[in-house]
This record gives C-alpha cells, sequence and structure tokens, in this order.
C-alpha cells in the first residue's frame, strides 16, 4: 500500500474535524496540539520496528499534518498585514522545507535517522509558538476585546513596530456567520466552490507532476533539489516584490503561475513524443511546471483565507483541503500510467488547468485589498474602546465600582461624562474593563430613541446633491427675509389706517378709524371744456387727430393729493 497515501488519508480524517476545532477554540491551541501530537506519532512511526505500527503512526502523522497545515496557514494570515502576506513564504515555505529534507535524506542515507532529524527540527516550532499570542482576528470575533488587545500589543512588541495597523482599529460587533450562510448568500457560495474547485485540481496538478518527477534527472537528489531551488526563488522574488507591485493581486497571481505551467506540460509532453527524456529542455520545463504550479497552489491558499469570513475560515480551510487530499490520493494511482503511456500523465494536467484558469478568470474575486474581519460580516454594533491615555478627565477605565444610576441624581458618577456609543464608526486604540463596556451599552440602550428620529432625517437629507442643498438654504432664507419684510410693511399699515395722532401742545388727539381725515378738494384752474384739446398747436402737424378732452383735477383721486400732502 502507498505510504503517501496512507500519509494523506490521515491528513484527510484531520481536516473534518480539526477546522472546525480551530473556529471554536481558536487558531492557536489548535495547531499547538496538532505539533505535540504529531512529533511523537512521527518519531514512533520509526522507532517501532513492525509495518502495521508504521502506518498506523503514519496515518496519526497525517492527521497532526492537518492541523499545521490548515489551521497553521490561517493563523499565520491572520497575525500579517495584507501587503506582507506572501512575504512570509519567501522564507517559510514548502520549497525550502524540500530542500532541508533532500539534504537531512542525502548526508543520513537511512529514512529512519532521517525521521528523527526531521522531528527534532520540528519541535523548534513548539517554543516559538507557545510565545506567540492568538489571532487577534479570532479572539475580537469571539467577543474577547480585552485579550485582543493585549496579543495586538504582544505582535507590536515582537515586530517592533508601534505605527502599525495593529495600533488603530476599529471594535466592532459582528453578526454570527455560519456554514449555511455561506451556502445561502451569492457572493459567498461563489467564492466558496471556487476555492474549493482550486484546490482540487490544483492539487491534482502538483502532485502528478511531483510524484512523477523522480526521474526527470538521472541524480534523484539533484533533480529533487532544484525543483525546491527553483520554487524558492520563484517565490522569495514575489514575496519581496509584492509590496511594490499593487496590481499583482491573488487572481492575477494565480493566473500568470497557471499559464506559465501551462505552456510547460505542452513541452514536456513534445519532449516525450521526441524522446528527449533528460535533456536540459525537458529538465527546464518540468522543474518551471513544478514551481509555476505550486505557486497557484500558494494563491489558492491566500484567497481562502481572504475571501471567507472569520467564523468559518479554519472550517472551509479544511474543507479545502480535504478536497485537496482527495486529489492527492487520486494522484498516487496514476503511476502506473507512467510505465505504460507517460504523455497521458500530462494530457490530463493540460485539460483540468485550462478549465480552471477559464473558471477562475471568470468567477474568481481579487481579494488583495479585503478586509479579513469584514468579509460576509454585518455589523450590529460598533463599541467605544478606551485606555488611560484616552479616557476622559474623571473617569478610570478599570473602575471596579457598579455603573452610575441615571435615577438618582445624587450618585457622585452622575457628574462623570461617561462616552456614549451610538452605532458609530469609531477608531480607537486600546479596550477597556467588562463593567465600562456594560455602563457603554446601558447608554446606547438609554439614548437610542433620542437618536434614531434625526438619524433618519439626516439620512434623507443627506440622499440631496450638494448643489441642490443649497439653493435651498438660500431660497428659505430669502423666503424668511420677504415674510419678515412683509409683516413690517403690513403693521406700519395698519398703524397708519387705525390711529392717526396729531399734537396740540403737549396733548395727543387719537382718531378712530371710522372717523377720516377730511381734505379739501382744490379748485379746479382750468375751466373744463369739451372741445378737443392740442397740447401745442404749432407742432401740431396737419391731418393729426385729436388727443382727446383735456383732463380734468376732478378725474384724480383725492388719494393722491392725500399722500402728497403727508
Amino acid at each position: 500500500f502507498n505510504i503517501s497515501a496512507v500519509t494523506f488519508i490521515g491528513v484527510l480524517l484531520g481536516n473534518i474535524i480539526l477546522g472546525i476545532l480551530a473556529d471554536k477554540y481558536g487558531r492557536r491551541t489548535v495547531y499547538f496540539l496538532s505539533l505535540l501530537f504529531g512529533i511523537p506519532c512521527l518519531v514512533l512511526s520509526a522507532l517501532i520496528k513492525n509495518v502495521t505500527s508504521f502506518y498506523i503512526f503514519r496515518l496519526l502523522t497525517g492527521i497532526a499534518i492537518s492541523g499545521t497545515l490548515t489551521v497553521g496557514y490561517t493563523y499565520a494570515i491572520e497575525m500579517i498585514s495584507a501587503n506582507r502576506r506572501l512575504r512570509i513564504f519567501a522564507f517559510a515555505n514548502w520549497p525550502n522545507a524540500r530542500m532541508i529534507q533532500v539534504g537531512l535524506a542525502y548526508f543520513t542515507q537511512e529514512w529512519a535517522r532521517t525521521t528523527y532529524t526531521t522531528a527534532s527540527i520540528a519541535c523548534l516550532a513548539l517554543p516559538v509558538l507557545w510565545y506567540l499570542p492568538e489571532s487577534p482576528i479570532w479572539l475580537e470575533q469571539n467577543h474577547k476585546y480585552e485579550e485582543a488587545s493585549r496579543a495586538r500589543k504582544r505582535i507590536e512588541k515582537i515586530s517592533g513596530v508601534t505605527e502599525d495597523h495593529h495600533n488603530s482599529y476599529e471594535v466592532v460587533a459582528f453578526e454570527k456567520v455560519t456554514p449555511k450562510r455561506v451556502i445561502m448568500d451569492p457572493k459567498l457560495r461563489t467564492s466558496f466552490l471556487m476555492i474549493l474547485f482550486m484546490y482540487f485540481y490544483v492539487g491534482l496538478a502538483v502532485y502528478i507532476t511531483d510524484l512523477n518527477g523522480a526521474d526527470m534527472t538521472k541524480n534523484l537528489y539533484l533533480g529533487q533539489f532544484l525543483a525546491g531551488l527553483v520554487l524558492s526563488i520563484a517565490q522569495f522574488i514575489i514575496g519581496m516584490t509584492e509590496p511594490y507591485l499593487t496590481g499583482m493581486g491573488r487572481r492575477v497571481l494565480f493566473l500568470l503561475s497557471q499559464l506559465i505551467a501551462i505552456i510547460c506540460y505542452i513541452l514536456i509532453v513534445i519532449c516525450l513524443y521526441l524522446d528527449w527524456k533528460g535533456s536540459f529542455l525537458y529538465l527546464t520545463a518540468y522543474t518551471l511546471a513544478y514551481a509555476s504550479q505550486s505557486i497557484c497552489l500558494e494563491a489558492a491558499y491566500l484567497s481562502l483565507v481572504e475571501l471567507m469570513p472569520t467564523d468559518v475560515r479554519a472550517t472551509v480551510g479544511s474543507m479545502a483541503n480535504i478536497c485537496m487530499k482527495i486529489a492527492t490520493i487520486l494522484a498516487t494511482q496514476t503511476q502506473s500510467l507512467k510505465y505504460n503511456y507517460e504523455p497521458f500523465l500530462f494530457f490530463i494536467n493540460l485539460v483540468v488547468c485550462t478549465i480552471g484558469m477559464i473558471l477562475v478568470f471568470f468567477c474568481l474575486e481579487e481579494s488583495r485589498e479585503a478586509d479579513m474581519k469584514m468579509v460576509g460580516q454585518t455589523a450590529v454594533g460598533k463599541i467605544f474602546c478606551y485606555d488611560e491615555e484616552v479616557t476622559p478627565p474623571g473617569i478610570n477605565a478599570h473602575d471596579p465600582s457598579p455603573p452610575r444610576d441615571a435615577n438618582n441624581p445624587e450618585d457622585p458618577k452622575m457628574d462623570k461624562q461617561l462616552p456614549l456609543a451610538i452605532a458609530e464608526p469609531v477608531t480607537a486604540k486600546p479596550l477597556v474593563s467588562k463593567e465600562q463596556l456594560r455602563i457603554i451599552e446601558k447608554n446606547n440602550e438609554r439614548n437610542r430613541p433620542i437618536v434614531e428620529k434625526p438619524k433618519k432625517v439626516l439620512e434623507e437629507l443627506a440622499k440631496i446633491p450638494d448643489p441642490v442643498k443649497k439653493q435651498l438654504e438660500n431660497e428659505k432664507a430669502s423666503t424668511d427675509e420677504s415674510l419678515k419684510t412683509i409683516e413690517i410693511t403690513k403693521k406700519s399699515e395698519e398703524s397708519k389706517e387705525n390711529t392717526l395722532e396729531t399734537k396740540t401742545g403737549e396733548t395727543k388727539i387719537v382718531l378712530p378709524k371710522s372717523v377720516k381725515k377730511p381734505v379739501e378738494e382744490p379748485k379746479d384752474p382750468m375751466p373744463e371744456s369739451t372741445d378737443d384739446w392740442q397740447p401745442n398747436s404749432k407742432n401740431t402737424k396737419s391731418g393729426q387727430k385729436p388727443l382727446g378732452k383735456r383732463p380734468s383735477l376732478k378725474n384724480f383721486s383725492r388719494y393722491d393729493n392725500e399722500s402728497e400732502e403727508e
């Protein structure tokens, strides 16, 4: 029975349960326990000289490997900034481990000694993992805010960077995301299905290439070392240049790597038909095919972590690894084709990789700039968080005394202006005690009826364009001024009509409204005439019609004379 298949079956079984446990109990805990369980199993598989025991302990080692791969990968990604995530794989990656493993096998020349040495190297990870904190993203998602604050401070202390993105963040309460919601949400469902397919077909192509590449050179160690070296150099270049290549996202990296791998598979098939196996062209094409296809796997890893919500990230990672391990088990069964019709192996890779490249191009979302805390989440509330540096004067963030009583005006805490949290985005550095959070929640409940109505009005006003807002404000101001002017004019006219004041010495005589001031009608200095009147007979042209009768002063209103007198 194939030894690789036994280990892969163990990884398959471990992925079924360990991803769920990591989402529930934490990344660091499950990662540490996986190492603590897997290292002794690896040693015992070589120590006990029995074939049955060997297979059993290699199966258990595979279960532990699923915890280090799936959970460990998720843990590492959540601890690193988005534009530095590929950089970690420039150093800690599979090709570097492969070269170390080849070197150990070459110098020990015996599989048991190689196993003991590998287990000893793996032990070095235990004290490092013990010193590292839990993932702050996982802690915040599970409402462990004080632990998340301590974890971020520990990360800053380790990195030696104070002005980092860990130093400023929003503390947000999120809605719980379940696997059912991932299936029901169209966007999450598309990403989920694409990730499963990517893991399956990339895993199949990588392991078909890897497991059948022992004879790419006449020297086994040289071929395996070169395959690891080429991939290590490629990952180092990509990792170190990632912060400067802003246009190279996960999707672009995947498509470019897959295109190179397809071209190399075509060259391999040509070399096999021309019987050029063992030539420099065949070796170059084979190592590039393995390296580029493995980079596709790294891009698939990053897409999974950045496109899946925190609540189900490790669970989905386990499911994706199950798909990949099914593919690797299938890949182990293709070794018989190598001795019957070897080009058919790379025809399989060509078909699945072409289909995968087309689907990724049309269906996979770019995730480089994704906020891992916000993926697939719906915020249900924002929380203010303070420490001693930003706490308002007179308030102790760690005060163990009970909160203020709003119904008791004699409560001394009523004089302190406690911060209010009213569902608005807040960026804060540290976190507060649980008692302070309860006070904030109480303030939220008390102030919600006051805030909701103005908030709705503001939301409606926010929909109006700014130019229209300014125009409405100007029209309202001019309208208000016009109304004031009309009101003042109306009052002055009423006072003129209702009260006519005359002064006789020191006495004022006020006439009632019904009494009107008598007006003497002036005598008409010009007598009426029925004759047609011309303004100037000298300037009147012959044949011009007369202008009509001369107007009489009686025709003018007495109010005009009255206004002139006034």
